[in-house]
């Protein structure tokens, strides 16, 4: 079998114990190895992503490569939804007593259709017809207002930032520096579990 001929600039990162996989135009570099698989007579290769191959070195992976196919993606806002409930006033919720929630995250769905809320908990199509949403959201825009200078409107930039689900694995996206600024400025951290 013929050995296959790569660029210098490739075949200068191969060493012993790796292996060049090529894709397209670009070149790719992995740790070659074998592990005994039982009932297999002879061990099984096993090759691992190491990164990929430029004219100015290897480029490492911090993380692992997902097939997408093989995994569940979901994608929603999280940025908004997460900074108006955690900013919630005491003081709106009191007279609420425990329908507070449903009409916090109500509001929330209502303001930001791609929500994550409805993932974690079950919010309602309709309020209870005692319970007037334009009321309930204006008091909570003049509470967010007093207690921490910011309301609805100023939070929606905050809705460009999403929490990523990959396989049941939770990360938030990126935040832009003016994001940065307004969650300092709220003294807000946006973590998933």
């Amino acid at each position: 079998m013929s050995e296959k001929v790569y660029p210098d600039w490739v075949q200068k990162q191969k060493t012993t114990g790796t292996t060049v996989k090529k894709v397209g135009n670009n070149y790719y570099l992995y740790k070659h190895s074998s592990k005994r698989v039982p009932g297999k007579k002879n061990p099984v290769p096993v090759d691992t992503y190491i990164g990929k191959i430029t004219p100015e070195g290897v480029k490492k992976s911090g993380s692992k490569k997902v097939a997408v196919n093989d995994a569940e993606v979901i994608v929603k806002e999280y940025g908004f939804s997460r900074s108006v409930e955690a900013l919630c006033p005491a003081g709106w919720k009191e007279p609420l007593g425990k329908n507070w929630q449903e009409v916090l995250d109500f509001i929330i769905v209502r303001e930001s259709p791609e929500s994550y809320i409805p993932q974690i908990r079950q919010v309602p199509a309709q309020l209870e017809p005692h319970i007037q949403l334009g009321a309930q959201k204006a008091a909570l825009q003049r509470r967010m207002k007093k207690e921490y200078g910011v309301d609805l409107k100023e939070l929606r930039q905050l809705s460009s930032i999403y929490m990523v689900s990959v396989s049941g694995k939770k990360l938030v996206s990126k935040i832009s520096e003016e994001q940065k600024e307004l969650l300092e400025s709220l003294d807000l951290k946006l973590e998933v579990d």
